[in-house]
């Protein structure tokens, strides 16, 4: 069958896969989102639900195995395998952020896409077959690490010990894993199907970028001189930061920084570029509200690959990516947070999950602080600031102390213990700083700055 063929089929199967949804949509429901019932709108939460029902009338009609249920405090859809354990996860977030921005009309299409990623695909059974369909996706790394995380945690026998999806970090902050890509759906693929096929992620890797080469060259679009902009609609824009041949056509001064705002949209400047900073920067503060987002925070690409990246204070654009990159963080803290409460709860582990509290000061500089309270057993995320709270003197009372992170780290010895494989990273404390140590801290005259 040639492309053109596959294509047209899949396109038809789209097609006929909208159909059916649009009828389900319009099959006499009253409570889509936006609708009003007995003359008052939906809460929020009666919306989330509806497009959830709708999105799970969708997958039964689409023939997807298990039945799909859905859990409101996770804001998910679930199904059980033959074997008891999960047969699929799809989190919604991103779905009904993109259902909401849809035109009415559009909708429909919305949800098709979604049944349509995750009906069920076979594995291959040869590396030969297969290699023309590899992709590599770039996504924000919490997702991956959160759901090995999950995965890992569910304590069934089927899933223990199991790395779901084949992948490895980019840049710090995001990461790249390998998919195939079929005209009917895409699947992601896990370090099983690597071994089976006697293929190192490195290999397989490498065909996936020559795959991401054959889409075409993308045009760059100018921001201002030294700033460009890549926005496609096949979801692989921010994958193109991996072909050099893409960062290097567009002219910057110093090395190439570059953000990811969402799936379809790739921007570049220059690390000595002020200028073109600013104007990535300003671009990125509307795009990563874009359905499917990836990540806020700009990477730079050193000798020995992408870091993540600040201008020196003073630069037009620093407060807007320091504040993108803070929001960024506390979105990844919000998720881990939730998973972690959820595990917690599963295995009646009595540990204090802290958040992480993106906060602005009086000169607009973005920070993240956390708190610290005496006598309980936490987990705290790595912030820039830490609010010292003691019990004893009351919940009215005000912080002990206010402390920059890299102090309390340089003196805080045992009471506070970095925790073992968790991305984002956390930090265990099963004590309090002494009153000597609190005082010592609030006499040091740069405690409360901010980083």
């Amino acid at each position: 069958m040639s492309r053109n063929t596959r294509w047209s089929v899949a396109l038809f199967g789209v097609l006929a896969l909208v159909f059916v949804i649009g009828l389900v949509l319009t099959g006499g429901r009253e409570d889509v989102p936006g609708a009003v019932v007995d003359g008052a709108p939906l809460s929020e939460e009666q919306e989330k639900a509806a497009f959830a029902q709708q999105l799970m009338e969708a997958l039964r009609a689409s023939g997807v195995p298990g039945e799909p249920r859905y859990e409101p405090q996770h804001f998910r859809i679930q199904t059980r395998g033959p074997d008891g354990g999960v047969g699929m996860t799809l989190f919604l977030a991103n779905t009904y952020r993109e259902y909401q921005a849809a035109p009415p009309e559009r909708r429909a299409e919305v949800i098709a896409r979604m049944v349509k990623v995750n009906l069920p695909v076979d594995s291959p059974a040869s590396y030969e077959e297969v290699r023309p369909n590899l992709m590599l996706v770039v996504r924000a790394r919490t997702s991956f690490e959160l759901l090995a995380e999950h995965v890992g945690g569910l304590g069934l026998p089927s899933t223990r010990g199991k790395v779901p999806v084949a992948w490895r970090p980019l840049g710090e902050v995001l990461a790249v894993a390998l998919v195939q890509d079929t005209p009917d759906a895409m699947r992601y693929l896990s370090p099983e199907d690597l071994e089976r096929w006697g293929v190192s992620f490195d290999q397989a890797s490498a065909d996936a970028v020559a795959n991401l080469r054959l889409l075409g060259a993308a045009p760059l679009t100018p921001l201002a001189p030294g700033a460009c902009a890549l926005s496609t609609n096949d979801s692989y824009g921010a994958s193109r930061l991996l072909l050099g041949e893409v960062i290097h056509r567009c002219e910057v001064k110093g090395e190439p920084v570059v953000l990811v705002p969402n799936r379809d949209t790739l921007f570049i400047t220059g690390s000595g570029d002020a200028k073109g900073l600013l104007a990535v920067a300003e671009a990125a503060q509307a795009a990563i509200q874009a359905p499917r987002p990836v990540d806020g925070r700009a990477l730079r690409l050193a000798p020995d690959g992408w870091k993540p990246f600040l201008p020196e204070p003073g630069s037009p654009s620093r407060s807007i990516l320091q504040r993108l990159a803070v929001e960024s963080r506390a979105n990844d803290y919000q998720e881990q947070g939730a998973r972690l409460a959820q595990q917690h709860a599963r295995e009646g582990t009595d540990l204090f999950v802290a958040d992480f509290i993106p906060e602005d000061d009086e000169h607009g500089r973005s920070f993240g602080q956390a708190v610290w309270v005496s006598g309980i057993d936490t987990l705290l995320p790595r912030a820039d600031v830490l609010i010292f709270m003691d019990q004893e003197l009351g919940p009215k009372a005000p912080p002990v102390a206010v402390v920059r992170w890299d102090l309390v780290v340089r003196d805080a010895g045992l009471l506070l213990m970095p925790e073992p494989g968790m991305y984002p990273e956390r930090y265990r404390v099963t004590g309090f700083p002494s009153k000597a140590q609190l005082e010592k801290w609030k006499r040091e005259p740069t405690a409360m700055d901010v980083p």
